[in-house]
């Protein structure tokens, strides 16, 4: 087998065991209830630290947690030393928001939903009348709703997709002791 066979080979296993896990996010509900989670989370996040990343000092540091602090936890969810921002899975909803606000009319007006909804906290007639829905139209209202968990969902599958797996590039390395030769 040369080693482009090997490669496609891995690339193909890789596309099945993406698809494996996926198949437990299949089901909408689920994975209308795992989008509402994040943007809870983004919600919270960005209104503890909003869109600033700046550094303490060091000292701070240590004062606040009494010496060093934890750096353990799982990936997205660990604390950031020194109020760096925002973490990972905050970071990539935000981006997500964004790129919905820039896409169309539709998406900046479910961008503003967003925003209304998990980062101001406002409520839900407040929310219709900025939305610009009528005041008795609820299964409107969560329709809506529903539209923005999957459209940030779509999104978030698309950055995360395979394109973005791969970190390292795949070329032929050259030998330092050859290299004047090219």
């Amino acid at each position: 087998m040369t080693k482009d066979q090997g490669l496609r080979l891995q690339g193909q296993v890789d596309r099945a065991l993406h698809r494996i896990d996926m198949a437990a996010l299949i089901d909408q509900s689920e994975r209308l209830r795992l989008v509402a989670e994040l943007m809870k989370h983004w919600g919270e996040r960005r209104g503890q630290l909003g869109l600033d990343a700046s550094l303490g000092s060091q000292m701070g540091s240590i004062m606040e947690w009494k010496g060093a602090a934890p750096r353990g936890g799982s990936s997205g969810s660990r604390i950031l030393v020194g109020g760096a921002g925002l973490d990972h899975a905050a970071a990539e909803v935000d981006a997500a928001v964004v790129q919905l606000e820039r896409r169309d009319p539709r998406g900046a007006t479910l961008a503003k939903l967003a925003q209304l909804r998990y980062l101001y906290g406002v409520t839900v007639r407040e929310q219709m009348r900025e939305v610009g829905l009528a005041e008795d139209a609820d299964r409107t209202y969560r329709n809506w709703v529903k539209a923005l968990h999957l459209q940030v969902f779509a999104i978030l599958a698309a950055r995360a997709g395979r394109v973005r797996q791969q970190t390292v590039r795949r070329v032929n390395m050259r030998l330092a002791c050859n290299i004047d030769e090219t």
